[in-house]
């Protein structure tokens, strides 16, 4: 989730007690910063942008596509070779991540190809895999689709 906005804010935390004129308890932790954005992933406040004195943004939304190009893998259960392309059309000459990972989060591997190629199907290599489920995301600066497959020997 991306917050953003061009209302100026002072954030301040404390896990410690009361700081002084403060409405409740916050901790140790004054923040206040020029960045455009707060990315919050997982429960965790990232902050995107430079830090110093200045504006803080909320409020604000991010152009990210999530899942709407359309994965189409097969065959699916994969032996070895499998062929990953996208339903719909993507932004031909963009640059895509492609990364496999095990169900329960480990990376496996990645590369990289154009819109071009995976809008005409691209074949990979998963023979090196062991039996299994597993989760392939693609993504660029703008898009991100996932799918799940099944490795079967």
């Amino acid at each position: 989730m991306m917050l953003c906005s061009t209302a100026q804010a002072q954030i301040v935390m404390s896990s410690v007690g009361m700081i002084g004129a403060a409405l409740g308890t916050v901790s140790a932790l004054n923040f206040k910063s020029s960045a455009t954005c707060i990315d919050v992933q997982s429960g965790v406040a990232v902050l995107n942008g430079p830090r110093g004195n200045g504006e803080f943004s909320f409020s604000c939304e991010v152009a990210m596509n999530f899942n709407s190009l359309g994965i189409k893998l097969f065959p699916n259960p994969v032996n070895s070779n499998t062929k990953v392309k996208f339903i719909n059309t993507p932004p031909l000459t963009e640059q895509f991540n492609l990364q496999v990972y095990t169900l329960e989060g480990q990376f496996i591997s990645s590369k990289k190809e154009t819109g071009y190629n995976l809008f005409q199907g691209i074949t990979m290599d998963l023979g090196s895999l062991t039996s299994g489920i597993y989760i392939l995301k693609i993504e660029s600066t703008q898009f991100v689709d996932v799918i799940k497959f099944i490795k079967a020997n």
